[in-house]
C-alpha cells in the first residue's frame, strides 16, 4: 500500500519528460515540526506547480513563479512539479515574468482540471502513488505542447552547462542576440533576467559543492564557483539566499 513519506524528498521524472520537468518532490511534516522549524526555500530559477494536500486549504493548488528572494514554507503536506528554467512557459502558455515572486491559483491556468487533480492526490494515502499520478498526468499534458524558441533553449543550456559562469556577452554571442534582446527573452521564458538567472544557477552549484566536499571552505567554494574572490561569492550568496554562506551552512 505504501505510506506518506515524511520530510522533503525529490523524485526524478522519466527520461521522456526531463526536457521539461526538473523533478517531482514531496514534503510532509507534523504541525509541531513545521511551527518550530519552517522550511526555507531559496531561488532556483524554476517555476513549480504545488498541491496542498492538507485539506481544507486556502489554495488547493498553486503556481509559484521564479523567485528573486527566499521564502519560508509553513504548509505541512505538499507535492509538487518543478519545471526546468524556461520550460513552464510553453506549458502554462502565460507571461511568466508576471508570476515572478508570486503565488497564483493553478485554477487560473488549468480550470476544473486543477481541482480534479488536487482532489485525486488528496485521496491517495501513499507518496509513491501521488508521484505516479503526477507523472502520468503531466506526461499526458506535456506530450501535446511545443518546445521553446531554439536560441533560448541554447542560451539556457549554456547557462546550466557552465553552472552560471558564462558572461552575458558570451551567451548573447553564442545565440547571436543583443544583450538587451537576450534579457527580454530570458524574462519572457523564465521570469528572471539573464544575469540573475546565472547568479542563481551559480549559487546552486556552490551549495551542491559544499555538500560534496569533505572539508569545504569559503575560499575553495569561491574558486570552484568561478568567482573573482571570496567576497564576491559572499555578496552574491547573500543576494540569493538572504544569508551569508556561514549562516546558511550552519
Amino acid at each position: 500500500m505504501g505510506s506518506i513519506i515524511k520530510g522533503y524528498k525529490e523524485y526524478n521524472p522519466p527520461a521522456g519528460l526531463r526536457a521539461y520537468i526538473d523533478r517531482y518532490w514531496s514534503y510532509a511534516a507534523d504541525s509541531a515540526t513545521i511551527s518550530s522549524n519552517s522550511h526555507l526555500i531559496i531561488p532556483d530559477g524554476c517555476i513549480d506547480i504545488i498541491f496542498d494536500l492538507n485539506q481544507p486549504a486556502t489554495l488547493k493548488s498553486f503556481v509559484v513563479g521564479a523567485m528573486t528572494k527566499p521564502l519560508e514554507n509553513t504548509r505541512i503536506h505538499l507535492v509538487g512539479v518543478r519545471f526546468n528554467p524556461g520550460m513552464a512557459y510553453p506549458y502554462l502558455n502565460a507571461p511568466v515574468h508576471e508570476l515572478t515572486d508570486q503565488c497564483v491559483d493553478y485554477f487560473e491556468f488549468a480550470g476544473q482540471e486543477a481541482n480534479h487533480l488536487s482532489n485525486q492526490l488528496t485521496d491517495l494515502n501513499s507518496t509513491k502513488q501521488q508521484i505516479e499520478l503526477l507523472n502520468k498526468t503531466f506526461a499526458s499534458r506535456l506530450s501535446s505542447i511545443n518546445g521553446i524558441e531554439p536560441k533560448m533553449a541554447k542560451a539556457l543550456n549554456l547557462i546550466q552547462r557552465t553552472q552560471g559562469r558564462s558572461s552575458i556577452k558570451q551567451i548573447s554571442g553564442e545565440v547571436a542576440w543583443s544583450r538587451q534582446h537576450l534579457t527580454r527573452q530570458c524574462l519572457k521564458y523564465t521570469g528572471l533576467t539573464t544575469k540573475f538567472l546565472s547568479q542563481v544557477i551559480r549559487i546552486k552549484h556552490v551549495i551542491k559543492q559544499h555538500g560534496t566536499e569533505t572539508c569545504p571552505n569559503l575560499s575553495q567554494l569561491s574558486c570552484d564557483g568561478g568567482y573573482y574572490d571570496q567576497s564576491h561569492m559572499i555578496n552574491e550568496f547573500k543576494i540569493i539566499t538572504g544569508q551569508t554562506p556561514l549562516e546558511f551552512f550552519d
